[in-house]
């Protein structure tokens, strides 16, 4: 019993001994920056206080920075470590937020002009003349991140649109065909698995469940 007590204060040691020496964040997965490097609030799996975790200090010139009116999500480099002239990852970079609103905000790193610094831009694509949506992500994996504009064969906004016109799932779905986000209707007949179509308790949409 003895020599086990004795390997969790050790453990509890070293942690403390790598989070700055003492268990003083309050908020798991904030982030800020210390001696240029990037500090996570971690949680402390021995049951614990939550305890500073630093990554490797950024390399020079490189400075640390955090909060950079970046995505309100952690998307885009919002962390980390920056060349001295820039607040986002990289001159051309773009993201959406992963989060929907009406709004579909596409955010870039731009070079602004007034001091030579790579800034965030946002663009709300679904307030443009023609409705559009932010859609797309880095190259090469997925369609560059851009306002699409959107094709309404059924009413995509408000986010979802799902609904039962007797035992038939509607659901307005999307897809990126030729630079543009097209919504149809997809059905579903719940008949053709023995289920019928309706809101369940607890749940924000119907579905095709159980009678």
């Amino acid at each position: 019993m003895t020599r086990y007590v004795g390997i969790q204060m050790a453990v509890l040691l070293l942690l403390n001994a790598c989070s700055g020496g003492s268990n003083d964040c309050s908020t798991p997965g904030e982030q800020r920056c210390t001696k240029n490097a990037l500090q996570t609030c971690a949680r402390n799996f021995l049951g614990g206080s939550p305890y500073w975790s630093s990554d490797a200090a950024c390399p020079s010139p490189q400075v640390c920075r955090v909060d950079t009116a970046g995505p309100s999500v952690n998307l885009g480099g919002e962390n980390g470590c920056f060349d001295p002239n820039a607040f986002c990852p990289y001159e051309g970079y773009a993201t959406c937020t992963g989060l929907w609103s009406t709004q579909s905000p596409l955010w870039s790193c731009v070079l602004r002009a007034s001091d030579q610094t790579l800034q965030w831009s946002v663009t709300n694509c679904g307030e443009l003349a023609t409705r559009a949506m932010c859609e797309g992500n880095t190259p090469p994996d997925l369609p560059p991140a851009a306002c699409y504009e959107v094709v309404e064969n059924c009413p995509l906004f408000p986010i979802p649109n799902i609904h039962c016109e007797g035992n038939v799932l509607f659901s307005c779905n999307w897809q990126l065909i030729d630079d543009k986000v097209v919504a149809n209707w997809v059905t579903q007949d719940c008949t053709l698995s023995s289920q019928v179509c309706r809101l369940p308790p607890l749940l924000a949409v119907p579905i095709c469940t159980s009678p």
